[in-house]
């Protein structure tokens, strides 16, 4: 059960901080387009950088410490 809520609070500030470094990057770009494909942008980006990135290193990580 540790292990599952550890996960859980990596996966969940890892997406925090993807979200909040692709405001910062392109906000200004971002925020001439409507809501719909705003929401598009970066969820496509959240979800492949997770999936990608982020979730295997939070296993490779878990791995070593459980």
């Amino acid at each position: 059960m540790k292990r599952r809520l550890t996960f859980v609070v990596l996966a969940w500030l890892a997406a925090f901080l993807i979200v909040i470094a692709l405001f910062e990057a392109f906000g200004s770009e971002l925020e001439d387009l409507p809501l719909a494909l705003r929401a598009l942008v970066i969820s496509g980006v959240l979800v492949l950088s997770m999936t990608q990135v982020v979730i295997p290193l939070i296993n490779r990580f878990l791995l070593r410490v459980f």
